[in-house]
């Protein structure tokens, strides 16, 4: 197969080298401080520093500007692990003054030059300038000393860590608080020197190309090099285009094989259109193929043009919570023209209300953590992180795992509009809106994030998944991989990493866990789940909240044994809500949100608590439609209630007779919800 650049030869499973974990990180309480940044009263004191064993503590005078009353002694160990999260002054953490001192001992080094990062990568400067274009922007560069963990806190943390090359989640846990801790009682060390400029051999093996965040690479202008030479790509693909899209090469070719509305017929000679795989545990190998395969393309027209040869697809990070900005489209995307003032390829007009003006995505849209929550990759009754089981290019597994439905439907819907639908709201033209691609990017990105988010966190080893073979192109222009060959994308054929990940799985790079893994949670089979009540009808969605009763009866199989006197679940039971058949022809959100048992007149998003989850409108209406890829049966989504019950029934609030289910739309980025007519079929309750 030499002299075929694009067609990979086949050839045995690359060695894989997963993500581990050392250990569990202790919490006391089992329970981590979390609080949100507060305003501060005005006080001076000193802050005793840890120091060697056997000598005195060494004192940091504070001035009463950056120190909250009573914050700032050092608290006795162990050292918690430390988060941004949604508490009040109430909920101040010594924990977090000591962090916040220590962190300003790190930025005044970086004031000073003097920080010693082991990462000196341009791609991790520049990360750190943009965080800490934040914190001035705050106002809190230096931090305030305040024991209040927020958004200032994290991007000076996220800055620490990616300086001394750790996962850059913003958590100070069992990986970071040894490295902060070095800082007291220490000088500054030195500053690494630049390495010296290594000499240009052609490498056995393709190097590790890195993958940049788009909003990194926007901190100092709309036009980094690297989306700048993306934009003239997609336009010299553009030009490829023709009339039907022949060549394999071409933009409309690559973007038809995600979906097309182009008849069979019509399609050229070899063409395999239409092929996305979504709905099932395919959804994720898929896409990282077709990523790869539209890379290679795309790399070989920048070269061409004169572009570098290790050019690397930008990601879109919109779920960074220490960057305010992010869940904008990046301003390349948004600019007319490019710098020489041509019309900008990467501006589309078929887009939603405010996304080309700036206006910023919802937080709910993009918030991971039901994602990070699941345990498991895929199940047999629930779809898992990636979704349930199914056979390649069958479109109808009817379980679309975790990651897919949040934040990447609601990604879609929410850039595209619900109502009108734009280019990426639509199956078949999402991929022709170049957001697209570094959207498709980062959902890639999580779902290595997630593999390393605690040590129970693995990917499938059936063969049926393992052994799924996907093919691009066409003639010369022919990607042909199997998901096997594509589980480590640092290994070849694929070869990339991401800029906030580490160049190798080393245990040392792991992100802080929360907690001690739980358990991954399966269902019995020897107990299947049981279909204990169900709504009496259809529910619509509408522009306001909508709720379903559903009627419970206790189970007579062997579900029977999954509750206790009252109704709650037993150890080891587990409870599905599941919404099934949602169709419509119309959208009128990118999504809802999905909650249990709310009060009677209460607002839905009062009661976090009993939030079951969201379900994106993103493929609603493809799957309402009966075609060649779907059964026109619409969407099912399940979710695990199990620990709301639990909660309810330990409140004395679960009656086992009655649910009640409510649905409550998200607003696009300009605050608005549409008119549709997207139903639920059926509101379901099984016990397993």
């Amino acid at each position: 197969m030499s002299g075929m650049p694009w067609q990979t030869p086949e050839s045995t499973t690359p060695a894989s080298t997963e993500w581990l974990d050392e250990g569990p990180f202790a919490v006391p309480s089992g329970e981590a401080w979390a609080s949100t940044e507060q305003g501060w009263e005005s006080a001076e004191a000193p802050l005793a520093l840890l120091s060697e064993p056997g000598t005195e503590a060494e004192t940091v005078p504070l001035s009463g500007e950056d120190l909250v009353s009573g914050c700032g002694s050092v608290p006795p160990p162990p050292r918690p692990l430390l988060l941004r999260g949604s508490g009040t002054a109430s909920s101040r953490n010594p924990h977090v003054g000591y962090a916040q001192t220590l962190l300003n001992l790190f930025l005044a080094s970086l004031r000073g030059g003097s920080a010693g990062c082991r990462d000196t990568s341009a791609s991790t400067a520049s990360y750190i300038a943009s965080l800490r274009s934040t914190l001035v922007s705050l106002r809190q560069d230096p931090l305030a000393v305040d024991c209040s963990f927020g958004q200032a806190t994290e991007a000076a943390t996220k800055m620490f860590q990616a300086c001394r090359g750790l996962v850059r989640d913003g958590k100070i846990g069992e990986r970071t608080w040894p490295e902060l801790e070095a800082l007291a009682g220490a000088q500054p060390p030195a500053p690494v020197p630049e390495p010296p400029p290594p000499v240009p051999t052609p490498p056995a093996t393709p190097g590790v190309r890195v993958r940049e965040d788009a909003w990194t690479l926007s901190a100092a202008g709309t036009w980094h090099p690297t989306l700048l030479w993306y934009a003239r790509g997609v336009r010299a693909l553009q030009a490829r285009n023709g009339t039907t899209f022949t060549d394999p090469r071409s933009w409309r070719h690559l973007a038809e094989t995600h979906g097309t509305f182009i008849a069979a017929p019509q399609w050229p000679a070899g063409a395999k259109w239409d092929s996305c795989e979504h709905g099932s545990w395919h959804f994720l190998p898929w896409h990282r193929v077709y990523l790869h395969h539209f890379e290679r393309i795309m790399r070989d027209a920048i070269a061409a043009l004169g572009g570098p040869a290790d050019w690397a697809l930008p990601f879109w990070n919109y779920s960074d919570t220490s960057r305010a900005d992010v869940r904008r489209l990046p301003p390349a995307f948004r600019a007319p023209t490019l710098p020489d003032g041509s019309p900008n390829p990467l501006l589309v007009t078929q887009r939603g209300p405010g996304i080309n003006n700036g206006a910023m995505i919802p937080d709910t849209s993009v918030d991971t953590r039901d994602m990070f929550a699941e345990t498991a990759f895929t199940l047999s009754f629930a779809g898992g992180l990636g979704g349930r089981s199914a056979v390649v290019g069958t479109h109808r597994g009817g379980g679309g795992g975790t990651l897919e439905d949040h934040p990447h439907g609601f990604v879609h819907v929410d850039v595209g509009g619900s109502n009108p639908r734009g280019l990426m709201s639509n199956f078949e033209t999402a991929a022709q809106d170049p957001i697209f691609w570094l959207h498709h990017a980062n959902i890639d990105r999580l779902w290595e994030a997630w593999l390393r988010g605690r040590g129970t966190n693995t990917n499938p080893t059936d063969g049926a998944w393992r052994g799924a073979r996907f093919v691009f192109g066409s003639g010369t222009t022919t990607t042909s991989l199997t998901t096997a060959e594509v589980i480590d994308p640092r290994q070849p054929p694929l070869g990339y990493r991401y800029s906030d990940m580490p160049v190798t799985p080393t245990p040392e790079a792991l992100g802080e866990r929360p907690d001690e893994a739980p358990p991954v949670i399966g269902e019995d089979e020897a107990r299947p789940p049981e279909l204990v009540g169900a709504s009496s009808g259809s529910v619509p969605l509408g522009a306001q909240p909508t709720s379903a009763r559903v009627d419970v009866s206790g189970p007579t199989g062997p579900a029977a044994r999954a509750l206790m006197e009252g109704g709650a679940p037993a150890p080891g039971a587990r409870v599905y809500l599941r919404l099934e058949n949602i169709t419509g022809t119309t959208l009128h959100a990118s999504g809802v949100q999905v909650h249990v048992n709310i009060p009677a007149g209460a607002r839905p998003t009062d009661f976090p608590d009993r939030r079951a989850g969201v379900v994106s409108m993103f493929g609603v209406v493809e799957a309402s439609r009966r075609t060649t890829t779907h059964s026109g049966s619409g969407r099912d989504v399940t979710f695990d209630i199990t620990s709301i019950v639990r909660a309810l029934s330990a409140a004395d609030q679960w009656d086992p007779k009655q649910l009640q289910v409510t649905f409550t739309p998200v607003p696009d980025a300009t605050g608005g919800v549409a008119q549709g007519d997207v139903k639920v079929g059926r509101v379901s309750l099984f016990y397993a």
